[in-house]
């Protein structure tokens, strides 16, 4: 990693900003004690010995430690709550007949009202122009497509969607999460899709 990306990492974590936040505000406010770390006169025994700065700086690592955690944790919940959704193919039963079809996922509590799901070989394709929003909990389109219906042979996924908070993210095919900047962009699908509300 260079070192420009280096920097640039550190700068964009909040531990870093808390972190100079804090150095800044007691920095400023060390006159208050009596003390001027800056300019020609520094009262050292005001200041106290290298005990007692040891143990203050160990302190306040502490504490920046804890809130750098507690922020990075409501960060984490926060974006799992928004980005908990799923699809995927499946084979399901119909009187005894086999079908295939694609199952989402939604654990967000909220619609999705842009979205796409595909294939990598294009034989797959919703989104929401055609099929609508997508709502809380699991809802199952049924394919048409000309393949045996073999779990086996089933085609791993991309979803992209807008959460809540209006970023676009996307699902890989093996099911990594990672923000994108570009658009969810519908097609035409290449099968025939129907909703199949009752399938579990």
């Amino acid at each position: 990693m260079r070192l420009a990306e280096i920097v640039k990492w550190t700068w964009r974590s909040a531990g870093t900003r808390w972190t100079l936040l804090v150095v800044l505000v007691m920095v400023l406010a060390l006159p208050l004690w009596g003390l001027r770390p800056y300019g020609k006169h520094f009262d050292h025994d005001s200041a106290g010995t290298w005990g007692d700065w040891v143990t203050g700086i160990g302190q306040l690592a502490a504490v920046i430690t804890a809130v750098v955690t507690v922020l990075r944790t409501e960060r984490l919940s926060r974006m799992q709550v928004k980005t908990a959704v799923g699809a995927w193919m499946a084979v399901f039963q119909d009187n005894a007949q086999p079908y295939w079809a694609v199952q989402f996922e939604n654990a967000t509590r909220l619609p999705l009202f842009q979205w796409t799901a595909d294939s990598a070989d294009g034989a797959v394709h919703l989104c929401h122009l055609h099929h609508g929003l997508l709502i809380p909990g699991k809802t199952t389109y049924e394919l048409t497509i000309d393949r045996p219906c073999d779990q086996s042979l089933a085609s791993p996924l991309v979803l992209r969607f807008v959460d809540f908070d209006g970023r676009t993210w996307e699902r890989d095919s093996l099911g990594r999460l990672a923000p994108v900047k570009t658009p969810v962009a519908c097609r035409m699908p290449s099968t025939s899709v129907k909703e199949s509300s009752d399938v579990e």
